[in-house]
């Protein structure tokens, strides 16, 4: 039931040089950082203005938007808007007028800035004709509790081409495409009814070499088979099913997302029609 990540600051400090916490919306699954896996700024001070530089640790890229804030917009400056990759540096993304700023040792951005974050790159050429592995082993059945476009919570753009599958806990979920792993979430045991736990889900987040990023959402705690910087292949293990975050029963929720959240329809291997069918059981044979 969890989907995509648009991210939004609600609250950051930075000081001489300090990593950026970029707490994300909570929206139906909209993905958000862990405190270990963060945004990392760089600050320096020349004449009279404090410059701020945002540097991009994940190995998936990021689209960065900034804008000011009424308050702030007669003497905010900097570049408001890039794409970084692994560990590129959106230079001067933010300077300020030192006699704005009360300490500049601990500076609150979110008094002078919104903030705005996806991973993905805008400018990938997404292969729509691709077709994936069931996240799955071979020989193995599962019902699909929800599909594209599910009333429940499927019906948000990014959320809308997202698949349900009635995995069980201790279940092994596989890779449905080779790529890289970039972000790993497994340190929750809860769950609950409400939208106020989709942060809670644990998740593995794959990149692959087309740009699409594939997420698999709600598994167990320390249940991830892979770890940050791991380059997996097609149908390798990568996680253990579980019910965390926000659902009612256990099961693997798992969706493709283009740059800037979206969700895009996907296919797997033998499969006729354009979307799993709700209520149905699939087997694994390719």
């Amino acid at each position: 039931m969890q989907g995509s990540f648009k991210q939004v600051c609600k609250s950051f400090l930075v000081g001489k040089k300090t990593k950026l916490f970029l707490p994300i919306a909570i929206l139906l699954g909209i993905f958000q950082l862990s405190q270990a896996q963060t945004i990392e700024t760089l600050k320096r001070i020349e004449n009279d203005s404090v410059y701020i530089d945002f540097i991009n640790p994940y190995l998936a890229p990021i689209e960065i938007k900034l804008s000011s804030l009424d308050s702030t917009k007669t003497f905010i400056k900097g570049n408001s808007y890039g794409v970084l990759k692994h560990m590129d540096t959106l230079k001067n993304a933010l300077i300020l007028p030192v006699n704005r700023v009360k300490d500049t040792s601990k500076i609150n951005l979110k008094r002078f800035i919104q903030f705005k974050a996806n991973f993905g790159d805008p400018n990938s050429k997404i292969d729509r004709t691709y077709e994936y592995s069931l996240p799955f082993p071979r020989g193995k059945r599962y019902k699909i509790i929800q599909s594209f476009g599910g009333n429940f919570s499927h019906n948000k753009p990014h959320s809308k081409y997202a698949i349900d599958i009635g995995t069980q806990i201790g279940d092994t979920i596989t890779a449905i495409r080779p790529g890289t792993v970039f972000f790993v979430k497994e340190d929750s045991t809860e769950h609950c009814r409400t939208p106020k736990c989709v942060d809670k889900g644990n998740k593995v987040l794959i990149l692959h070499d087309d740009g699409s990023i594939a997420n698999y959402v709600h598994l167990d705690f320390d249940g991830a088979l892979v770890a940050v910087g791991d380059r997996v292949e097609d149908s390798e293990p990568i996680a253990i099913s579980g019910m965390t975050g926000f659902t009612t029963i256990p099961h693997l929720h798992l969706v493709i997302h283009q740059s800037r959240g979206i969700s895009i329809p996907f296919k797997f291997k033998g499969q006729n029609t354009k979307k799993l069918k709700k209520g149905r059981f699939y087997k694994r044979k390719h």
